[in-house]
């Protein structure tokens, strides 16, 4: 079989995604970016908040999905998948598909072979693909924990959209980040004001090493967190995973959303996805940040 690594996988991506748009395969929701600014610590983040400008294509193309399959809400797009949105095979367990609905350009789905739970816990194979992807592009690999981290699809999978984010900087939260210094297996909380942890990623000499220490370190975090679980349970708790090239970080979650605004792992990289003009009103009257607190663990 034959495998997508380094620049010929992210040269398919690119590809894939050119032939996708021109066949209506892959549809880009257009969105307008707008900041707003809150203190965390001894710092100011910018926030990022993308709204919306036309969230009804999504919302009628999913319907109409979902009324063709029995399963409802249980549908599962990745088998069979869109041939049409298929970039390849990343390893024996996992491959790449385009992100049907993207609001950022060549956001791609690392996506298991076979069904497994999403809330199955992470092993050494998914952080290989997301590290054959992050070596591909630097970019930010996320994971949605179970449905109250944002998940909407019950198949095995994580993403990553391509960095930076903004003309401004790799993403709101990296300076906060990268002012830890930390090394790699260092484990520590930033000044952020909920339940998390962070630490270095590996940077090892093969894809493979480097996978063994992020998913160890991984671990490490996520015992320390208590998300690990619990003897005869198959399931991790909800929570949500992000990693670069440079940081690996995980944060608990209590729920999906918090009033009518919801937040999945992105949000903990500082950007917000909102629907409509009276979602980003209400956001503004919450605050980015009381927003994260509410949604993450007490």
């Amino acid at each position: 079989m034959h495998y997508l690594r380094g620049e010929n996988l992210w040269q398919t991506v690119i590809h894939r995604s050119t032939s996708a748009l021109n066949c209506g395969a892959l549809h880009s929701i257009p969105t307008r970016c707008h900041e707003i600014a809150e203190k965390v610590g001894d710092s100011e983040v910018d926030f990022q908040i993308r709204v919306v400008e036309n969230l009804a294509r999504k919302s009628k193309e999913m319907k109409r999905r979902a009324a063709q399959k029995p399963e409802g809400k249980d549908f599962n797009p990745f088998l069979p998948y869109d041939p049409d949105l298929y970039v390849g095979e990343l390893t024996d367990h996992y491959r790449c598909l385009l992100n049907k609905f993207n609001v950022m350009d060549h956001h791609i789905l690392i996506v298991t072979a076979e069904f497994r739970p999403q809330l199955e816990p992470l092993n050494r194979e998914d952080f290989l693909a997301a590290q054959l992807c992050l070596e591909a592009r630097d970019g930010l690999v996320f994971y949605n924990g179970g449905e109250a981290a944002g998940a909407s699809i019950t198949h095995k999978h994580l993403q990553m959209v391509p960095l930076p984010l903004s003309p401004e900087g790799d993403y709101p939260f990296y300076r906060l980040l990268t002012d830890l210094s930390l090394s790699p297996g260092e484990i520590a909380a930033s000044p952020l004001p909920f339940p998390h942890l962070v630490t270095a990623t590996a940077t090892e000499a093969t894809p493979e090493e480097c996978a063994d220490k992020n998913w160890r370190h991984y671990r490490e975090m996520t015992a320390q967190l208590a998300l690990q679980p619990e003897k005869g349970d198959e399931l991790s708790l909800p929570h949500n995973l992000l990693m670069t090239r440079e940081h690996l970080w995980v944060v608990p979650r209590h729920r999906e959303r918090h009033g009518g605004l919801a937040v999945n792992a992105l949000g903990f990289a500082g950007t917000l996805l909102v629907k409509n003009d009276r979602q980003l009103e209400e956001l503004q009257m919450i605050g980015c940040l009381p927003l994260l607190k509410a949604v993450a663990l007490p």
